[in-house]
């Protein structure tokens, strides 16, 4: 997308994925509307089409303009965006992480990032917790009210769960950068805390996985 505002050129990627159906489109431009807002801040709202056969909604992207031609993706005003599903292994697993991360990425796509990263550290402890409590249940009344650091450096102490353990700490290390004052992991934002809570998922199972088929498979010889 391509349009003029205070005598600068900006160019934006089209959105390639639309907000309602998930499907990758080439969606049909309806227009492009920048302005100022009563904050004095400088946006461009830019209104599209889907155009896959099943869906053909209108949605709008927001794009914050920075000025002299620089200009990023804010969110979109409307759309539903996916959230994360248990992996099989944990199916049975009760846990209010998914309704978290799903309101946290909500939050994100309407731009309101301030809180999404405070939302997506909140869906970590979740996590951690009831998977935790979904193994050995006697851990609930130690671990609930428990420090998160303190909870993954006392519980995920076998050596197969150390990348598991190493990724939980960095998850929590960024996502603490969401809450506080100060940020000490500059070079890191909400896309890489999303990406680590995927490979969290993926690694509890790659865990679980191996886990049911030694426990379940055994040799046909006996000892």
């Amino acid at each position: 997308m391509r349009f003029q505002f205070e005598n600068f050129n900006y160019t934006f990627e089209n959105p390639s994925i639309c907000p309602h159906c998930h499907n990758g489109i080439e969606p049909r431009a309806l227009g492009n509307f920048p302005e100022i807002g009563p904050d004095n801040t400088k946006v461009c709202y830019s209104i599209w089409k889907c155009t896959h056969r099943d869906c053909r909604s209108i949605f709008v992207g927001v794009y914050e303009i920075q000025g002299q031609g620089r200009g990023s993706f804010r969110g979109f005003l409307d759309g539903s965006p996916i959230g994360p599903h248990w992996p099989d292994s944990i199916l049975n697993l009760e846990s209010r992480f998914i309704e978290t991360y799903t309101q946290s990425l909500q939050a994100e796509y309407n731009g309101l990032t301030e809180i999404s990263g405070m939302g997506f550290r909140k869906a970590i402890e979740y996590l951690v917790k009831d998977y935790l409590i979904h193994k050995s249940a006697e851990l609930k009344g130690k671990i609930e009210d428990s420090a998160l650091a303190k909870v993954i450096s006392d519980n995920f102490t076998d050596p197969r769960e150390n990348d598991l353990k190493e990724l939980l700490k960095r998850a929590t290390w960024l996502g603490n950068d969401m809450t506080h004052y100060l940020q000490y992991h500059d070079y890191f934002d909400i896309n890489d805390l999303k990406e680590l809570i995927k490979l969290v998922m993926d690694e509890i199972h790659s865990i679980e996985q191996k886990r049911h088929y030694i426990e379940n498979i055994q040799s046909k010889y006996k000892k």
